[in-house]
């Protein structure tokens, strides 16, 4: 069987973590607009994307296209793909879920480990590993469950490891104190929260390391963050799902357990028989 042609919002997924500031912002105008704003003329393009023409051409050719018509060619031809097949990905019709959106979720899961690029989760999970660095950990109001996840776990494998403030004005104290060696992890799906944009941009500032948890469209917020993971989140539902995020988020504290050697004795045991409990 002659093997499906690889999407441009996968070329994205696989490059996002070496992109620059600019590289960035265009990919997530082009995510967020997809696949109109790719159709538009180059100057139209990088007039949306707030760049340069030579910038959306260098980005184009990161993707691997030869040249804007190739890349345009590409566009429509997925166009053409979904128009005959008008689910792009196939159901999951052998797990019973209970409904029809509990397979929605399912797909989203299935999906964002697929794209899960596992050198990313290595980088991350060695940073978070140091406890020379301190860890400080926001979600928003659609993401606050899934950081609490992170900081619960976190904070049975190593020191340091801190909530920032919900409150702006406490937050911004805090973050004002954050220094190079620090590590932020920001949760940001859509709606995208300004405040989480802007804790980034201060923090990024600072020379602090970002890492980002958004969704496909990615937040603002990955334009000045180190590190950018991108999960499903769309469904049927008008509520945005943040299931997907959540695979994503387990890799990270589970992995880093075998990763690092800088559990002490106590905390070890301390996870162990937190854990035998449930």
């Amino acid at each position: 069987m002659e093997s499906s042609p690889t999407l441009i919002a996968d070329r994205i997924s696989a490059l996002v973590s070496s992109m620059t500031s600019s590289d960035k912002r265009i990919a997530r105008v082009l995510l967020a607009r997809y696949p109109a704003v790719g159709l538009e003329s180059v100057t139209e393009f990088a007039k949306q994307a707030e760049v340069s023409a030579p910038t959306v051409l260098r980005f184009i050719a990161k993707l691997g296209f030869g040249g804007y018509p190739d890349f345009r060619r590409a566009l429509r031809d997925e166009i053409d793909q979904r128009q005959l097949n008008p689910l792009t990905k196939p159901r999951i019709e052998d797990i019973d879920a209970g409904t029809e959106y509990g397979n929605e979720l399912l797909e989203l899961v299935r999906s964002s480990l697929a794209e899960l690029d596992m050198d990313l989760v290595a980088k991350v999970t060695e940073l978070l590993s140091d406890e020379r660095r301190s860890v400080n950990i926001l979600g928003g109001d659609l993401t606050k469950t899934v950081a609490g996840h992170l900081l619960y776990h976190l904070r049975k494998m190593r020191r340091s490891v801190f909530a920032l403030p919900a409150t702006v004005p406490e937050r911004a104290d805090r973050v004002a104190d954050l220094r190079k060696k620090d590590i932020v992890v920001l949760f940001d799906i859509r709606r995208y929260q300004a405040d989480i944009i802007n804790t980034a941009r201060i923090a990024s500032k600072n020379g602090c390391t970002i890492v980002l948890f958004t969704d496909q469209w990615m937040s603002e917020a990955s334009e000045v963050a180190t590190h950018v993971f991108r999960a499903r989140v769309e469904t049927s539902s008008p509520w945005t799902a943040y299931w997907g995020s959540m695979p994503l988020l387990r890799r990270l504290p589970f992995h880093s357990i075998g990763a690092s050697g800088r559990l002490s004795g106590p905390a070890w045991k301390l996870w162990k028989d937190t854990n035998a409990i449930f």
